[in-house]
């Protein structure tokens, strides 16, 4: 079995950021939390992520635009948007830019979150073991290139 991955949780507003870390918490997930985005994204740089969680509306740097971040840096982590308010122009460009996973949206539901959550440790488990088996059957295959160069011609 894989090692479970923590969960990152990035929120300017510290009540939220505390009952979401609660709440994965109860649920035996390990979670790390930032209050800010460009804090958060250095945090990215030195711990691997199964799931990205972020409001939206934060100072400096929007939460979709932070999640694009992490896209380049860790592409295989699921990410996830919180928001209050959802229109067609945040949802093409959480499509386009950022790749969103799941939406949650304020106010939200203890049960539906954590639903969103398993489904998104789930999606990163399969996308993780897909890039390990596509690892090892590349390196197999340039194994047995190697290896077909140096079979004589008729044996």
């Amino acid at each position: 079995m894989a090692e479970v991955r923590p969960i990152l949780i990035v929120d300017d507003e510290e009540i939220v950021l505390v009952a979401l870390r609660d709440t994965l918490l109860r649920e035996g997930y390990t979670a790390v939390s930032s209050p800010h985005a460009v804090h958060a994204l250095s945090v990215l740089k030195e711990q691997e992520f199964s799931v990205v969680i972020t409001d939206q509306q934060m100072p400096m740097v929007s939460g979709l635009e932070f999640l694009a971040q992490v896209r380049q840096i860790q592409p295989d982590a699921t990410r996830i948007l919180i928001t209050a308010v959802l229109n067609i122009g945040t949802l093409i460009d959480a499509i386009n830019k950022a790749e969103i996973y799941r939406f949650v949206v304020k106010p939200w539901s203890r049960e539906e979150l954590l639903a969103t959550v398993k489904s998104a440790v789930e999606r990163y488990d399969l996308v993780s073991k897909n890039s390990r088996l596509l690892a090892q059957t590349l390196q197999e295959n340039a194994q047995l290139r190697q290896q077909a160069g140096k079979v004589p011609p008729n044996g």
